[in-house]
């Protein structure tokens, strides 16, 4: 039923649905006036150094790059998950319309790399295409497709005119052989080196979603423990790496803790010792999504190792709405913002 509704633009939710969720096909939704209120609830802040100066790029413009993580929702997942989106204007739903909205948002932000999370397989061309042509940018990418039925997954896309792709790989979540990783969640990673650069400049993306159930954080800390274990021998300890994604995880939480902290790290796995983050972090209270409550679950991080040759120092971040902003936004997707989830960005210098 959910793919025979995906074929139809704009989507038709069927009566028995529409009756469930207070919804009817019949309501013509007033066009107006494409409002930029949220603008507002969205800058790009500057980092401020140890003695409260802004940090300083000195001569590595060159090897500055913008990075922006974003769950997109894929379009399956919502009708999969209609229930969720009740008292949302069924227009705001169709894909035709978050795409636009999607591409809109990712245009006027322009990022050198851009990491997504629940990218359908069957949109991800098309959705580039359309970036690369709003934005003048030669973009290329990597993708990852979940396992088993689902038809979403994660991906990397890059200006190939800054960046010379090196390396990939691909992580599936999913082990028989490991009670815990049942799931069928992936994480995706890509070596980058600038180009046309005097001095070869390296540095690792990687991306992933973890499980949603808010239950099964030790189901989150196995995941984050296998990309952690397979991550660290892709980047090698000369490299340094901002991790981003849909951790579906707040900051106390284990799963956060194997990253930055030591009490996590310690119930997961010790193979992961070697690798540590640091959030970036994206302002005094920020969210990021819904669940129940307005919180945070998207993170962008960045490696701490100091064997690496070159370092990630973090320039800007595009500061989260905080929560009193969302809540005068309302519900999400709605007629400007075409996911569930606000995008993370920050800007990088590689020293």
């Amino acid at each position: 039923m959910y793919k025979a509704l995906l074929r139809a633009f704009p989507i038709e939710i069927p009566s028995a649905i529409a009756r469930r969720l207070n919804i009817t096909n019949s309501v013509k939704v007033k066009r107006t006036k494409m409002e930029t209120s949220y603008d507002f609830n969205r800058r790009w802040t500057p980092i401020l150094g140890a003695n409260g100066g802004r940090k300083s790029i000195n001569n590595n413009k060159a090897a500055t790059f913008k990075l922006v993580s974003y769950n997109i929702l894929a379009q399956d997942l919502l009708l999969e998950h209609l229930y969720l989106y009740q008292n949302i204007q069924q227009e705001f739903l169709t894909w035709r319309r978050r795409q636009q909205n999607l591409q809109r948002e990712l245009i006027r932000l322009n990022p050198d790399i851009l990491c997504l999370q629940e990218i359908q397989f069957d949109h991800l061309a098309p959705f580039i295409q359309g970036l690369g042509m709003g934005s003048g940018r030669r973009l290329a990418y990597v993708y990852k497709k979940k396992t088993g039925q689902r038809t979403d997954g994660c991906a990397i896309v890059y200006d190939s005119t800054k960046f010379q792709l090196l390396d990939q790989q691909a992580v599936e979540l999913h082990d028989p052989d490991v009670a815990l990783l049942n799931r069928e969640m992936v994480a995706l990673f890509a070596k980058f080196r600038f180009k046309n650069y005097p001095t070869p400049k390296e540095f690792v993306v990687a991306t992933t979603h973890l499980l949603y159930n808010p239950k099964r954080s030790d189901v989150r800390c196995a995941q984050l423990a296998r990309t952690l274990r397979e991550l660290s021998t892709f980047a090698t300890d000369d490299t340094p790496v901002v991790l981003t994604g849909d951790f579906n995880s707040e900051i106390f939480s284990s799963p956060i803790q194997l990253l930055i902290g030591e009490e996590g790290r310690k119930e997961a796995c010790k193979e992961t010792d070697t690798m540590r983050f640091d959030i970036i972090d994206p302002g005094e209270g920020t969210v990021s999504t819904y669940q129940d409550n307005w919180i945070t679950v998207d993170y962008i991080l960045r490696s701490l190792c100091s064997k690496s040759k070159h370092k990630l120092l973090p320039i800007s971040v595009y500061s989260l709405p905080t929560i009193q902003a969302c809540f005068r936004v309302g519900k999400i997707p709605n007629h400007y913002l075409g996911s569930d989830h606000y995008a993370t960005g920050a800007i990088f210098s590689v020293i």
